[in-house]
């Protein structure tokens, strides 16, 4: 296992970032490009679908115990939640859309408990994943626990926003409306080619740019716990006197770093959320006009 195994500085961080895929190369343990749907991250499917089952048993669990008298913490901060997503809606649709509300909440949640599994120690659940694949005499096994480190999760949920951008533009304007849009926004009917790439870039830029921030941030939250935990690694490979006061400030560094990054974590589920009403509503204003 990495750290203690022996393994160099870049080998221990490369280990960390190498997800448990199937259909992968070989040698390198990644697809063959970036887009290659014969290849299948494991890991990332294993937990964004823990979290996924674990959300909707949650949600069922709530419907029945919810209550009109005094709500319980849990009742108080998801109420608390659902009030903030509704003006923010409101604010943005003319008309109510629960199923857009729905929709950002279980986005906020969802991502939010993804994110959150940043601050597990690095090395405890890649450890467990080593020793089950002992058992069955697998030499190294590779397990990322922060699905949204990964380039897959962000950019599945992003282009859903980009298919519902669509979905409400073709729906408030048509079909003929929306070739319109295409052809004559934003430069009139002279623009011609310039209106087309200018509205290509405009909307893909909105779902790129949202699966790359969220991608970005918890990536380099993972890469810090990562080098933290090669630093602690380094500096007990040989006890001294320096251990004395470099264990005490890893520690203090660590704690530190786990409150940032858990505002991190709630930081960009509540952007992913609150971007994904704002794009939606952006589109059917856009296609209103």
């Amino acid at each position: 296992m990495a750290g203690g195994g022996g393994e160099s500085s870049s080998e221990y961080i490369t280990h960390h970032l190498i997800n448990w895929c199937i259909g992968c190369n070989p040698q390198t343990h990644a697809p063959s490009g970036l887009v290659d749907f014969s290849a299948f991250n494991l890991d990332v499917i294993i937990v964004s679908g823990f979290f996924a089952v674990g959300l909707a048993v949650f949600a069922w669990f709530m419907r029945r115990s919810w209550t009109a008298g005094t709500p319980g913490r849990v009742q108080y901060a998801l109420e608390f939640i659902i009030e903030y997503i509704n003006e923010q809606i409101q604010v943005t649709f003319p008309k109510a859309n629960h199923y857009v509300g729905a929709m950002a909440i279980t986005i906020f949640i969802w991502v939010f408990l993804m994110n959150a599994m940043d601050l597990i120690p690095v090395d405890l659940i890649s450890s467990i994943a080593g020793g089950i694949g002992a058992l069955f005499g697998v030499e190294t096994v590779y397990f990322r626990h922060v699905p949204t480190a990964t380039l897959d999760v962000p950019f599945a949920m992003a282009i859903v926003v980009f298919v519902l951008m669509v979905a409400y533009q073709f729906k408030a304007n048509g079909p003929v409306g929306y070739v319109k849009r295409m052809l004559f926004h934003p430069y009139g009917k002279y623009g011609g080619p310039a209106n087309i790439l200018t509205t290509l870039i405009d909307d893909l830029s909105k779902p790129v740019s949202l699966a790359l921030r969220l991608f970005g941030n918890m990536f380099a939250g993972e890469l810090i716990f990562a080098l933290l935990a090669l630093l602690t690694f380094s500096a007990l490979q040989s006890f001294s006197a320096s251990v004395l006061w470099w264990a005490p400030t890893h520690f203090v560094t660590g704690v530190l770093w786990s409150l940032f990054d858990l505002l991190i974590a709630a930081l960009q589920a509540f952007i992913f959320g609150v971007l994904t009403i704002v794009y939606l509503g952006m589109a059917q204003q856009a296609a209103e006009h």
